[in-house]
Parts: structure tokens; sequence; C-alpha cells
């Protein structure tokens, strides 16, 4: 299966980065070891990693999401024509919604 990683991908891992090394630098390690163990586990099992994405009026089957361990974030994702494609990574707290506009 072929990995892409979206442009902005590597932006939203950075961004929550740096707002957990304001904290501390240890938490920011943590938050970064956490979001490459959940890319290691999608990349070894893109169809059982996640969740499928519920919207509230339906579940989309090809996007899921992958929760953090430990962070209330999760990786976006999807899996189509061979492909794994990494979108995004977004806080639980955030609306569903708008979770599916971000792999437009």
């Amino acid at each position: 299966m072929k990995v892409i990683y979206h442009p902005e991908f590597p932006k939203h891992i950075k961004r929550f980065e740096a707002q957990y090394r304001e904290v501390s630098e240890a938490l920011a390690a943590r938050f970064r070891q956490a979001v490459d163990d959940a890319i290691q586990r999608i990349k070894a099992s893109p169809g059982s990693a996640g969740h499928f994405v519920n919207t509230g009026s339906r579940v989309v089957k090809e996007v899921r999401r992958r929760n953090l361990a430990s962070f209330p974030f999760f990786i976006l994702y999807a899996t189509f024509d061979g492909m794994l494609l990494f979108r995004s990574v977004i806080p639980t707290a955030s609306d569903p919604l708008t979770w599916l506009k971000r792999l437009q």
C-alpha cells in the first residue's frame, strides 16, 4: 500500500507538539512518541488500526480515526485505491462534521 502524507499533516503535529513544549520538553516528547506509535500501528494494519468516522448521520468507512494514547487527539486517515493517506491530527473535542472537510 502506498503511503501519502498530506502537506499539512506534519505541520499539525509540530503545532501541537510546540504547545506541549511550552509546558515541558518531556510532555512534548511523549506527545510526539504517541503520534509516531499511532502512525506505525496504522501503517501495519490500516483496516483495523482505527475507528470508522461517524458524523452522527452516517458512517464513512473509507475514513478512519486513530486515537492517541494519553492525549486528547486523533489521527485522521483514509484508505482508497491502494493508498493510505494521513490527513490530520485533530483534537478529539472537535466537531465530527469538520473532519470530512479536511479530506477534500
